[in-house]
């Protein structure tokens, strides 16, 4: 009984130690095949952005001068030159502008001398209407007709009164009677015919001086209305030459204040010429533009479109002059270059500050030495304006065809016990930057986020923290 007892023991023992080398081989096993991985907790924080870029060194202030138009340049100070307040910047050729005022001071007189034509032709001019001799023709008419009326009248008066009376009767003597009085009668109705035919011909006559009466009055309508046109047409030509003579005596006054100045653009204070936009012997346009840099350097930092936003003045930025030592200084503000000839650009056609982009300034840093168009490079560390509730670690977020989505670490009872595992945890993503992602998810503040793996990790792998 004892035997047997004592096998069975043995037995039974036997059977333990091979469960616990078994327990032992397979935790050996899982510990070579399960992922070991790392953890971090989603946290409340913002993110940090990374910019850089280049820059170059510029005045404080740059100012533009636009040379005189139409004028000869004699000499211009050097690009790059130092000029005292009160130097000379530009000097014109005085021969050239001493003709041009000449030239201005005969074009006014000219101007002035079309003027008073004008103001002589707007003058009423004087003139006999055409309907006053045609008038004087018609009474003239209208007088002829009443008198050979009255002529016709006469004749006829004599030849009624003639034959009302006595005929002469028949013999001899009354047959002599008969042929005079026969000749009478025939001579006044002579004049009766005669009259008639005075009468007809002064009233055609006066037909005659009443049209011509009624042309001349329409010419003489006619006449008034282009005198009139006339004059108004000599006082506008007078009016346009008052104006020109306004804008020719504006611009002789420019050409005698440039004979006042001698010819020369005189700088306003100690400043570098940046630019000196003209060549001497040219004559200018007046789109010409002379640039000059005065009040010391500043930086003026290029930055890509899309960082504008992020950007914000106060922030800690990094330079390096040249190859001196890292220096840090304080955005002050962020603008828009227009590209235009202030950016100081210069002659180097592949300088940034030759095209329109945004730019950041700061003061140059103390004791830093550098020149107009120094190059510089920058690079800036920027936490985000918002501060977010939920901060996880780039490497934990996870995408596929459905969501984005993070791995926590899960206890789960199997065969072998309470095992870790990897559970799928939905997340928005908000915004990104180089290392964290800012999301709104189910997580709890206990939650243990795997940020890491030593090999790639699904949902429902075992996993075990990384020792």
């Amino acid at each position: 009984m004892n035997r047997n007892r004592k096998w069975m023991l043995r037995i039974f023992g036997g059977f333990l130690a091979v469960m616990v080398l078994g327990t032992v081989i397979s935790r050996t096993a899982a510990s070579a095949l399960v992922a070991q991985v790392g953890i971090e907790k989603a946290k409340r924080g913002r993110l940090s952005y990374s910019y850089e870029g280049e820059g170059t060194v510029v005045p404080v202030q740059e100012d533009q001068i636009f040379l005189w138009p139409e004028q000869q340049v004699e000499w211009t100070a050097r690009q790059g030159s130092t000029v005292k307040a009160g130097e000379c910047l530009v000097q014109f050729r005085m021969e050239y502008l001493n003709q041009s005022v000449e030239k201005k001071q005969a074009e006014l007189t000219q101007l002035e001398l079309q003027a008073s034509q004008q103001q002589i032709s707007a003058r009423e001019q004087a003139r006999v209407p055409a309907v006053a001799g045609a008038g004087q023709t018609l009474s003239q008419a209208q007088q002829q007709l009443e008198l050979e009326a009255q002529k016709e009248a006469v004749a006829q008066a004599a030849y009624e009164q003639f034959l009302q009376a006595a005929v002469p009767g028949n013999g001899g003597a009354a047959s002599a009677e008969t042929d005079t009085w026969a000749v009478q009668k025939q001579e006044l109705e002579a004049a009766v015919q005669e009259a008639q035919a005075g009468v007809e011909a002064a009233a055609q006559a006066l037909a005659q001086a009443e049209d011509g009466y009624e042309l001349a009055r329409q010419e003489d309508a006619a006449w008034d209305i282009n005198a009139a046109n006339a004059s108004r047409a000599a006082m506008l030509g007078a009016e346009a030459a008052n104006v020109q003579i306004e804008a020719a005596r504006k611009e002789l006054q420019r050409l005698q204040s440039y004979q006042a100045a001698g010819g020369k653009i005189c700088a306003e204070r100690d400043c570098t010429v940046l630019q000196a936009g003209v060549q001497p012997g040219a004559l200018t346009s007046g789109s010409e533009v002379f640039v000059t840099g005065s009040g010391g350097f500043r930086l003026k930092g290029w930055v890509e479109p899309a960082d504008r936003e992020k950007l914000r003045t106060g922030l800690e930025t990094d330079i390096r002059l040249g190859a001196g030592k890292k220096q840090t200084v304080k955005i002050e503000s962020i603008e828009i270059d227009t590209g235009g000839a202030g950016s100081g650009g210069g002659e180097d056609a592949g300088d940034p500050a030759s095209q329109s982009q945004i730019y950041w300034t700061s003061p140059l840093p103390e004791n830093a030495k550098a020149q107009n168009g120094d190059s510089f490079t920058w690079s800036i560390e920027a936490p985000s304006e918002k501060e977010y509730e939920q901060i996880i670690p780039l490497d934990a977020l996870r995408e596929d065809m459905d969501e984005a989505y993070c791995l926590v670490l899960a206890e789960e009872e199997q065969m072998l016990g309470t095992v870790q595992v990897a559970r799928r945890v939905p997340v928005t993503v908000l915004k990104k930057d180089a290392k964290s992602a800012a999301v709104t998810s189910g997580l709890t503040p206990d939650d243990q986020v795997i940020a890491s793996s030593e090999k790639y990790v699904s949902e429902g792998d075992r996993v075990r923290l990384r020792e």
